[in-house]
């Protein structure tokens, strides 16, 4: 019985570390696409117009790229083996956590700069 157990562990260790390197990765090639899109963009606009937009889109694409790393730091505290492991992943998420939250911030300000553009462009119109 104890055998069944030791490999039933096994395989869940083993999932555990192939999922947490596709996470890991999903969330690199998700950053590197939205950083290689983004500047493209920005390099397009010539200079001559404003990018808070992009800012805004790339602080959404940086945010989704950290989620899917945060997702492979939890799933890390499944092969955590003792407390030093525990407290790096713990000091880990919590990095992951404030960053996200700053980037959230960054982005709601880009809208409120983006709304503020937009009606001093309708009073300009009219």
């Amino acid at each position: 019985m104890s055998n069944v157990v030791e490999l039933a562990h096994e395989i869940v260790m083993a999932l555990t570390q192939l999922l947490i390197a596709l996470f890991e990765t999903l969330g690199a090639v998700i950053i590197l696409y939205v950083g290689i899109i983004t500047a493209y963009r920005f390099f397009r606009l010539q200079f001559t117009k404003t990018s808070t937009e992009l800012r805004i889109r790339f602080g959404r694409g940086i945010a989704l790229g950290l989620l899917f790393y945060l997702a492979a730091e939890i799933l890390r505290l499944i092969t955590v083996r003792d407390y030093q492991d525990l407290a790096i992943v713990g000091v880990i998420v919590l990095l992951h956590v404030i960053i996200s939250v700053l980037i959230i911030w960054e982005v709601q300000q880009g809208l409120k700069t983006v709304k503020q553009e937009q009606e001093m462009d309708r009073e300009c119109d009219s």
